[in-house]
């Protein structure tokens, strides 16, 4: 083949590679679009396969495929109209640069609005991970008694401050916390932060691990945020339909399913992509900072109370025949 055929098929192959990769990155965003309804969890499906099932999941999958197909068509674009001028003389170059130039804010908007993407599906993700272990400390703690005001099987809903519902709580904000704001302008977590931190600190200290520079003041922000703008439900027991149950109405029965419902306010760290996904959500402008915003996530997860097991096994093994 000669030198002027191979210089018009090379453009050829080009758009024929790039016509399939589009066709690729469209049937990727196809099956991400329709992910929802096809895949059919269960409150007792595990908790990863609901965070991908989800719809906000899915919806940052398909702006991540289509934000990198746009950057695409903007990468040949530039490629293709540059073509003439990387052939000029070198004083005529600048035009190419000046294109470049041009497009290069759309270039940054996109490439905030993916990183924002990216995020959220990993806040998706904790949300998700928040709800199994509320769920987790749920089925352990309600059978315990704590005191005379929560008798074993029976949850009082007191805000989370006290008893049960503070450590349903406790474990959800744990979970989240790595996910959370750690602003300058967030106060403190308190004394339930500072003895997270202490316990945090004592644990690397027995690996004889090296005390990271967050492990302090920036890891009581993240757990005081993540207290504030996260809300733990759990539902009520069933009601009791025997009549000889009546007085036992509102508690949990061993082996009973228990729905926990985990709701955090994610906040959104990427400028312009934060703002640009405030107007397609519940837009949530948080207090502190300027132009800082949020977006509510929920999740939910179901687990079996564990119950009490007030007996002991005794177990008899035969004696060793000779």
């Amino acid at each position: 083949m000669s030198e002027h055929a191979e210089t018009r098929e090379a453009p050829r192959r080009a758009r024929w590679r790039f016509g399939l990769a589009c066709a690729i990155a469209a049937a990727l965003g196809l099956v991400l679009a329709c992910w929802p309804a096809v895949v059919k969890v269960s409150p007792r499906s595990h908790w990863l396969a609901q965070a991908m099932a989800s719809r906000l999941f899915v919806t940052c999958a398909v702006v991540l495929v289509a934000g990198g197909l746009l950057l695409a068509l903007l990468a040949a674009f530039l490629w293709q109209a540059g073509r003439p001028y990387r052939k000029a003389r070198r004083g005529e170059s600048g035009v190419a640069i000046l294109e470049f130039a041009l497009a290069m804010p759309f270039l940054l908007i996109i490439g905030l609005v993916m990183a924002q993407a990216s995020l959220l599906m990993v806040g998706n993700v904790c949300v998700h991970y928040a709800a199994f272990c509320a769920a987790r400390s749920a089925i352990v703690v309600i059978p315990r008694e704590f005191g005379s005001g929560e008798p074993r099987n029976l949850l009082v809903d007191s805000d989370a401050d006290t008893g049960k519902m503070y450590r349903i709580k406790l474990a959800a904000v744990t979970a989240l916390a790595p996910v959370s704001c750690g602003s300058d302008e967030i106060s403190g977590a308190g004394a339930g932060g500072d003895t997270y931190v202490e316990g945090i600190d004592r644990f690397l200290s027995l690996q004889s691990v090296e005390r990271p520079g967050w492990v302090d003041e920036r890891l009581s922000r993240k757990l005081a945020y993540a207290g504030e703008y996260t809300d733990v439900e759990v539902d009520p027991p069933l009601p009791r339909t025997d009549p000889d149950e009546a007085e036992e109405d509102g508690l949990f029965d061993d082996n009973e399913d228990v729905h926990v419902t985990v709701r955090h306010t994610f906040y959104m760290s990427v400028p312009t992509g934060a703002w640009i996904f405030s107007f397609f959500a519940e837009r949530v402008e948080l207090p502190f900072g300027t132009n800082e915003y949020g977006m509510k996530m929920a999740a939910y997860y179901t687990l079996p109370n564990e119950g009490v097991q007030d007996y002991v096994d005794i177990e008899e093994f035969p004696r060793d025949a000779r």
